[in-house]
């Protein structure tokens, strides 16, 4: 059926009572802010004779405190037309002179010629009158928040802060209006807080930030805490930056105690729980990583020589009879001694790993020519031959160094570490056979 046939055959007397009906006050305004008509509703609830009303300024009817807050709503609404605009809640005189709490809603409809005027609907919100004509309730709910709350002006001066500011820091929260809020910061954070603050105040009227700092009360009390602004600056009831302050220290440690577990699970996961060097895993990843990036490196370098790499294989000679003679406690004291041995003969560019019972393996620094590989293999076969004194006891092992070298452009991780094994054993073999 076509709409206009439709609300005419439904008639217009019936409309006027379906509105009249509703639970909703409903004021249509003109563009001079006098009322032009409203349901029986609002009458009902107000107290008034329509002829009371009608004609009358509509902000004749609004709490003086909400006055700037509705006039703000009412020009925003007016800039934009046929829009709804956000709810918002206000205070309307009563006939009696009370006041009645409303949850109001405008929508410019100045553009339609049937129209030609701001329609708003108002709820009533009688329910909640008492809590919204008490300041001092209000304040109260405020106060028992368990965040800190403040409004600061754009100069970032204290407008009011609730009292959780004293109970959390000891700050007197009624002393420090028109003081710094900078005062309250902790001075390793002033700066990235106050940055934080004036991009808050630049971004404009709605604009939200997050930033975490550290406070310190006029006791000393010193703790970690997020703070959430808004920049409320446009609002007239409010025309400051409204800013939320949340201790998260126990968050905080929960997050440290939680790295501090992940970063051990990791490094357990990629190392040796006996000597603390590299594990097999860990290696083979360091071995495969190096060839990526040497690899990458010559590609940048415009084919330039990228040069070998170079692994090196120990397996110690004679553990077996360490442990067979003085047990696996004073074995295991000959592997960490012989793990701290190799870590202060190999380079710091080289790398170092326990590969696997009495088996330790070498990835040497890109600087790796036939001289200087020879020179490091004369370094820790003296080093890790010298006697051992363990608990009193002293021993000694030998040791036996494969080495495997590959151009970077041939290398891969299997071949280098199974020729570097394969070297050892024949220095294993000619020494037995020497």
């Amino acid at each position: 059926m076509d709409p206009d046939v439709a609300v005419e055959a439904f008639g217009e007397s019936a409309q006027l009572a379906l509105l009249d009906q509703l639970p909703e006050m409903i004021i249509v305004i003109d563009d001079a802010t006098r009322i032009r008509w409203c349901n029986r509703t609002t009458l009902d609830l107000l107290g008034y004779a329509a002829e009371e009303i009608i004609g009358a300024g509509v902000f004749d009817f609004v709490h003086p405190d909400d006055l700037n807050y509705m006039l703000a709503s009412w020009e925003k609404r007016g800039d934009h037309p046929g829009e709804p605009g956000l709810i918002v809640q206000g205070r309307c005189r009563n006939r009696d002179g009370s006041w009645r709490a409303a949850e109001v809603i405008g929508l410019s409809m100045f553009e339609d010629e049937r129209v030609n005027a701001m329609v708003v609907t108002a709820r009533d919100l009688a329910h909640q009158a008492a809590l919204a004509d008490s300041p001092a309730r209000l304040r109260s709910l405020v106060d028992r928040t368990t965040d800190v709350l403040l409004l600061l002006d754009v100069d970032g001066l204290f407008v009011y802060a609730n009292r959780r500011l004293t109970a959390l820091l000891g700050f007197d929260n009624d002393r420090v209006i028109g003081d710094k809020w900078t005062d309250i910061l902790d001075p390793d954070d002033f700066w990235p807080a106050v940055g934080w603050f004036d991009q808050l105040v630049s971004a404009g009227d709605g604009a939200t930030s997050r930033v975490q700092v550290r406070v310190v009360g006029p006791r000393g009390v010193r703790l970690e805490v997020e703070l959430h602004g808004t920049n409320q600056v446009g609002d007239p009831l409010i025309n400051g930056i409204i800013v939320s302050v949340r201790d998260i220290g126990e968050i905080k440690n929960m997050q440290r105690i939680l790295e501090e577990r992940n970063d051990r699970l990791a490094h357990a996961a990629t190392h040796d729980p006996l000597t603390g060097l590299l594990n097999r895993s860990a290696f083979v990843g360091a071995v495969d990583e190096a060839i990526t990036h040497r690899r990458e490196a010559a590609t940048t370098a415009d084919g330039a020589d990228a040069g070998d790499i170079v692994v090196l294989f120990c397996d110690l000679d004679d553990f077996k009879d360490v442990n067979d003679s003085h047990g696996h406690q004073i074995g295991d004291r000959v592997l960490e001694e012989i793990a701290a041995r190799l870590s202060s003969t190999v380079r710091v560019s080289d790398v170092l790993a326990r590969y696997g019972g009495d088996e330790f393996t070498v990835l040497l620094g890109e600087d790796a020519p036939v001289p200087v590989v020879s020179a490091l293999v004369a370094r820790l076969t003296s080093a890790l031959t010298e006697p051992l004194l363990i608990g009193g006891i002293t021993t000694g092992v030998g040791v036996s160094i494969g080495v495997s070298r590959l151009p970077i452009a041939e290398a891969d991780v299997d071949t280098l570490l199974s020729e570097a094994d394969a070297s050892m054993y024949e220095r294993k073999r000619a020494r037995r056979e020497a």
